[in-house]
């Protein structure tokens, strides 16, 4: 490796020279009087610029072969312009019109040329890419770029940037982690590469790496906190998502770069927009629940299956149908729990961007302000926000690029998912409906005061709600500042420098009445509290010389070559208090001195990255991409030979033939561009923790003596993992760019990937983290643009994409993996992919004894008798043939990774009315139904599904749902493909009609308005909620529906004023 950094030494020399020889060559040119110059022979071509819509001709269009000449169309759109070749390049630009470049193809005359609106097609946007900004047109990488400013304005408030990007880019997987306000996505470029480490891609925001990492999601159970959701939508340029090509950020490229550019000054004239908001959230629609009488019946016969006889049964509270009796009102009531949490809500944002500035310094400025609030009472988001963006020329030859920003969010929220004592929602789900939220006399007479805990010890959700609270309080800033010094015409220099500070700081309260107590090692909590602070701060620089040079017109050479390192270091403390003297105090440090928990961590890491690339092209036809890096890491092990660290080597080669720019294509003209790429390149992933390669200790407390026990065991070989990508593309526009269609197959392979082995006994541990396993993914990707009605005042645009990817584990140091994530059990074994379900297989349910008696299968119980099944319990395959139902019976029942994800999009204008939609699809994943689970297992008090109206009761029924039996000592309800899904849908994600009011006014340009609809429609076969979540950022748990917030139809009304 040694060897790598002397060679990267070299390289940076050689060009450092390079860069001598010019200064040089350009002193010894400015002090000689005459210097001979070679002298390129002008061609005259010709010409006419027309609009694509109208077909009439254009004028005043700027026409240019870059640094060589330039013209502008005359009023019937003709030009004439000199050129060095008939190979040349034109650019041709034009207020409110594309800016596109046109191969000449050995024309002298006869060029007809047609401008699209601005923006109109992705293969002339630029890609913001870490060797520089490329046209879409030149760029060898698989790339996509997302243009903001055609759907921001109209986006709903809510809407997170990666909620934004859903179904807008080919290869991207964004799947909101709930319906909760300012949660956070599951992103993935391209599947997943890892089964441990992280899969998300690296995000940039204006050149700098943007930590996206869960900073608030500790003791507020299964709630999100994304940092990324902090940022506006509106204050988003464009967005490059690389797929490929991503060695030059060596090991953080693993898993592709989304490169985000937020609010830049365009225009030397001042420019502000205004926008304001409403919004209103409707409540999703509830799963259907068993009535206060089904409920009654049906724990009537739960109560007789545990052996209680019908005069017992009679005898108990619940069960007293005497009008006026002991206890009557209590029981007999008609409550709708999931009305008493759900509730409609409303949302507000006002937002201000100002731009402009002069020739020597620009900027862009904004500010805004968003509440936001949930479907669940007592949930909401405030946030508020500025960003500032400038550009200075302080000097002929140095500028300064300044981006800050700061962002404070202030959240309210509740515990979610499979918390069974303190989640709202789960208990609105299994609450009796047969007791109310107030406490009732014998009398009938109604207490303001909450009821306590019921007769089956299940928390109150309305005095969770009333008398609880749980927050989440966080801010960011994020800056940096970026100086370029321009040696000559060739040269640049540049740097950045760059700080992120996070905090976040969460705590909560749930009281003693109402709440049912929790099991503590040494006692019974009554209320509880807690406060957590996570801080994240971060030091960034980058620093790079570039060359960009043309020789002869032929020949155009891009240089890059720099240094990054970037600092982190995090901090979590936290505090857990239980029973204080009352519910009035609500500080950890008001409970008591001997249950109260204290800890925290401390992390740090340091990461340096020496990178260069080059980019080559002749006659902007034939395009070549090489770069490299070399990465070194405190994460990373030490040599165990030589106890030197250890440095990652990554290097990428692309290139790109543009077929349509070849002279045998000229008389083809319904092709407008063929462009063929290919691409080998590696990259890592060094998430492998901060510490696992070191031998580390940690606090224990043993009969009150407090004492350090080793933590881990240290690895010194353990590295990052590494992937090589390998890309073969077609881009391809057709019938004067009104078709324009991307191909992608890819094939990524993993090596050194992160694994679990499993270790002896004696050791003290369960395993030791090696780099032992191998994966590979590859799959499709196609996007399609159309435009099919294209006329003066009507277009019709029409967009489709999809992606399809598939996964196979190719090794595994210690064998199959079985994980386990909110009831579901899922299997990765070499040779399937990596997070398969894992359970028994269900063939409906035994209609007689004597039916399951000719199978002759039993259940062993915990007692290690084995008792045989009956009539009403399900039928499971004994997979091994030993009669006996268990986990070796155990088999693949499910797949949550999808078949194919994608949209499609139609956008109509009509003269200034605009309706644009956009539908979201997923076809081929399962997901497990964790909440159906818990409303069919019919073992316990839990309130149930309207389905379990037909469980087995009688010999000789026939049914789908087994009989309903204390503590299900059968097992009928273990995990199976009883509880796997078909999670395909169709949504209509987003639904805008706009509305631009005619301005005649020196002072008011524009004046838009918008009708927003989110989610306003999904098909699906899902019995939950939502067919789209995701619990956790883990691959083990993808699919799992553990009962999260769910997403809801959302509408919202917008005025934009532009001045």
């Amino acid at each position: 490796m040694l060897k790598i950094i002397k060679l990267t030494c070299l390289v940076s020399l050689f060009f450092a020279g390079s860069l001598e020889a010019q200064l040089y060559a350009q002193d010894a040119q400015d002090s000689t009087a005459t210097t001979p110059q070679k002298k390129v022979q002008r061609i005259l071509v010709q010409g006419v610029v027309k609009s694509a819509k109208t077909k009439a001709p254009l004028s005043g269009i700027n026409i240019t072969v870059e640094g060589f000449s330039a013209a502008i169309t005359e009023d019937d759109g003709s030009f004439e312009i000199g050129v060095p070749n008939l190979e040349a390049l034109l650019t041709i630009s034009g207020q409110d019109f594309q800016t596109k470049v046109y191969a000449i193809k050995n024309r002298k005359t006869g060029l007809e040329i047609f401008l699209h609106e601005t923006n109109y097609s992705a293969t002339y946007q630029i890609a913001n890419l870490p060797s520089g900004n490329v046209m879409q047109y030149n760029n060898t990488h698989a790339s996509s770029v997302i243009d903001f400013e055609k759907n921001q304005w109209s986006s709903s408030v809510t809407e997170s940037v990666a909620g934004f990007l859903q179904g807008r880019a080919t290869g991207l997987t964004s799947i909101r982690s709930s319906g909760a306000p300012n949660a956070g996505s599951y992103l993935a470029l391209r599947g997943f590469n890892s089964l441990y480490g992280s899969n998300k891609p690296l995000i940039i925001v204006d050149g700098m790496i943007y930590d996206d990492e869960d900073y608030g999601s500790g003791i507020i159970q299964n709630n999100s906190s994304s940092p990324l959701t902090n940022i506006d939508v509106k204050d988003i340029e464009d967005v490059t998502i690389m797929k490929d090509g991503t060695s030059l950020y060596g090991t953080k490229g693993a898993n592709g770069v989304i490169n985000i550019t937020t609010t830049r000054a365009s225009e030397l004239s001042t420019k502000i927009d205004f926008t304001m908001y409403g919004s209103f959230n409707q409540t999703p629609d509830e799963l259907p629940v068993m009535g206060a009488d089904a409920y009654r019946t049906h724990i009537s016969q739960l109560e007789a299956s545990r052996g209680l006889s019908q005069d017992q049964i009679a005898a108990l509270p619940y069960m007293n149908d005497e009008v006026g009796s002991l206890g009557y009102y209590k029981y007999h009531n008609q409550t709708n729990w999931q009305d008493q949490v759900f509730k409609s809500s409303y949302n507000q944002n006002y937002f201000l961007k100002v731009r402009g500035g002069d020739d020597i310094a620009k900027f862009g400025l904004s500010v805004g302000y968003l509440d936001s609030q949930g479907v669940i009472k007592g949930t909401d988001s405030k946030r508020y926000s500025v960003r500032l963006n400038a550009a200075l020329r302080l000097t002929e030859k140095l500028t300064v690029d300044a981006n800050l920003s700061f962002i404070d969010n202030q959240q309210n929220q509740w515990n979610q998912g499979l918390a069974y004592k303190t989640s709202p929602l789960y208990l609105a789900l299994t609450k009796s409906p047969f007791v109310t939220y107030n406490d009732v006399s014998d009398a009938g007479e109604v207490s303001p005061n909450f009821a306590d805990t019921d007769y089956f010890n299940v928390s109150n959700p309305n005095a969770i709600l009333a008398n609880g609270f749980a927050k989440n309080d966080n801010y960011r800033f994020f800056g940096n500042l970026k100086f370029n010094y321009a040696l000559n015409k060739a040269w640049n220099i540049s740097s950045i420098v760059g700080l992120s500070y996070n905090k976040e700081r969460e705590s909560f309260f749930l009281p003693d009445m109402g709440v049912a107590d929790l099991i503590l090692p040494t006692a019974i909590g009554k209320n509880q509290s807690g406060s957590e602070v996570q801080i994240y701060n971060g030091l960034y620089t980058d620093t790079f010389a570039s060359y960009l040079k043309n020789f002869n017109n032929d020949h155009n050479l891009d240089v890059r070559f720099g240094f990054r390192a970037q600092s982190n270091k995090t901090e979590s403390d936290l505090g857990l208090g239980y029973n204080s003297s009352t519910d009035d105090f609500t500080s950890v440090g008001a409970g008591s001195n001997l249950l109260r928990q204290v800890g925290g961590a401390l992390g740090e890491s340091h990461w340096m990255n020496m990178y260069a690339n080059g980019n080559y092209n002749f006659r902007n036809k034939y395009f070549l991409t090489a770069s490299y890096a070399v990465d070194g890491s405190s994460r990373f092990g030490d040599d165990a030979a030589t106890g030197k660290s250890k440095y990652a080597l990554m290097t990428s080669i692309s290139g790109a033939w543009l077929v349509s720019s070849e002279n045998f294509m000229k008389d083809i003209k319904d092709i407008d561009y063929l462009k063929l790429r290919v691409g080998v390149g590696t990259s890592g992933n060094d998430d492998i923790g901060n510490y696992t390669a070191q031998t580390y200790y940690v606090s224990q407390n043993l009969l009150g003596m407090q004492g350090l026990v080793r933590g881990n065991i240290g690895n010194p070989d353990l590295q990052w993992e590494t992937v090589l990508k390998k890309n073969l593309g077609l881009d391809l526009g057709l019938f004067k760019e009104r078709i324009n269609l991307s191909v992608d197959y890819y094939l990524n392979k993993t090596s050194n990937m992160i694994t679990y082995e499993t270790i002896t006994a004696e050791s003290g541990f369960d395993y030791v983290v090696t780099n032992g396993g191998a994966m590979r993914t590859y799959g499709t990707e196609v996007a399609l643009n159309a435009r099919v009605f294209n006329t003066k005042d009507f277009t019709f645009d029409f967009g489709l994409n999809l992606s399809h990817y598939k996964n196979k584990v190719e090794s595994l140091p210690s064998g199959d993996i079985l994980t386990q994530f909110g009831g579901a059990t899922y299997l990765t074994s070499v040779g399937k992919d990596a997070n398969l379900f894992y359970g028994l297989n269900s063939n409906g349910v035994y209609t007689t004894t004597a039916e399951a008696n000719a199978d002759g299968l039993s259940r062993r119980l915990t007692n290690g008798s084995l008792v045989p099944f009956s009539g009403g319990d399900m039928r499971f395959t004994d997979v091994n043939g030993d009669k006996v139902i268990d986990d070796k019976d155990r088999m693949v029942i499910g797949n949550p990774n999808p078949d194919v994800i994608g949209s499609f999009s139609t956008n109509f204008t009509y003269k200034r009315f605009s309706l644009q939609a956009l539908f979201n699809f997923s076809v081929g994943n399962d997901l497990y139904n964790g909440v159906r689970y818990n409303l069919e297992k019919m073992s316990g008090y839990e309130n149930q599904s309207i389905a379990v109206a037909n469980r087995w009761r009688a010999e000789g029924q026939q049914t789908d749902m087994p009989k309903a039996v204390w503590g299900d000592p059968m097992g009928n309800a273990e995990f199976s493909d009883r509880w796997i899904e078909d999670g395909s849908y169709l949504r209509l994600k987003t639904l805008v009609l706009g509305y631009n009011i005619p301005m005649n006014s020196k002072y008011v340009k524009y004046i838009q308005l918008y009708a927003t609809a989110n989610n306003l429609v999904t098909f699906t076969k899902y019995l939950g909620y939502d067919p789209e979540f995701s619990a956790t950022s883990s691959i083990f748990g993808q699919g799992a529906d553990i009962g999260l917030v769910p997403q809801f139809t959302n509408y919202q009304l917008g005025l934009r004023l532009g001045l």
